[in-house]
C-alpha cells in the first residue's frame, strides 16, 4: 500500500513584520505605558496644586490618585506575570 500526500502543507515559522500581531501587541504595550505614565504626571501635578492652594477639589486629586494607583498596579503585575513566564519557560526541559 502506497500512502501519498494528503495536501499537507510544509511548515513555515512565523515573521516579524510591521503589519503583524507581535508589532501590534508591542504597540499596544507601548500605548499602555504611555497612558500609565500619563496618569502618574497628571496626580503628581495636581499633587502639587493641591500642595499649593491652586486646586481646592481634593476630590479631584484623591481619583486621579486612585487611577493612577490602579495603573501602576497593573502595569507591576503584567511584570511579574512576564517574568514568572520567562522562568518558566527557563526551567523546561529541552
Amino acid at each position: 500500500m502506497i500512502v501519498s500526500g494528503v495536501g499537507a502543507t510544509p511548515f513555515v515559522p512565523p515573521t516579524v513584520s510591521s503589519g503583524g500581531t507581535a508589532a501590534t501587541s508591542s504597540s499596544a504595550f507601548a500605548d499602555s505605558l504611555n497612558s500609565v505614565t500619563q496618569l502618574t504626571n497628571g496626580a503628581d501635578q495636581l499633587a502639587e496644586s493641591v500642595a499649593t492652594g491652586t486646586l481646592t477639589d481634593v476630590h479631584q486629586f484623591a481619583t486621579a490618585a486612585a487611577k493612577a494607583q490602579l495603573g501602576v498596579e497593573l502595569t507591576v503585575a503584567l511584570r511579574n506575570r512576564a517574568i514568572e513566564s520567562y522562568q518558566e519557560i527557563m526551567r523546561m526541559q529541552v
